[in-house]
Formats: structure tokens, sequence, C-alpha cells
């Protein structure tokens, strides 16, 4: 994962912390959390690498 798409998803997780403070509704503050969550790991692992399988051959 190239180094900006991290620094995106650092920056959408703190986002996601504010609007989480400032919610009235206790569902969306949650929510707000849970996407938060979403994006630090997202920020902190990046893509999973795709599963390559080896080469079928054909008799």
């Amino acid at each position: 994962m190239a180094t900006e798409d991290r620094i995106y998803y650092a920056r959408r997780a703190a986002e996601e912390q504010e609007l989480a403070l400032k919610a009235a509704d206790p569902e969306a503050a949650e929510a707000h959390r849970e996407l938060q969550r979403s994006y630090l790991e997202r920020a902190s692992v990046g893509d999973r690498p795709a599963m390559q399988l080896p080469p079928q051959t054909v008799s």
C-alpha cells in the first residue's frame, strides 16, 4: 500500500474520532467509533495481499 493511502486512512480515523466525540446520539457515536477502528486498522495493516494460487496445468 502506498504511504499516501496510509496517511489518508489515518486522517479519516482522526476525523471519525472527532465526529464520535461530538455526536449527541449514542448510536451515531458508536457508528463513528466503529468506522474509526476500521480506518485505523487499514492505516496500520494496509491492504491484505491478494492470494495467489499456483498455475494449473491442463492435461
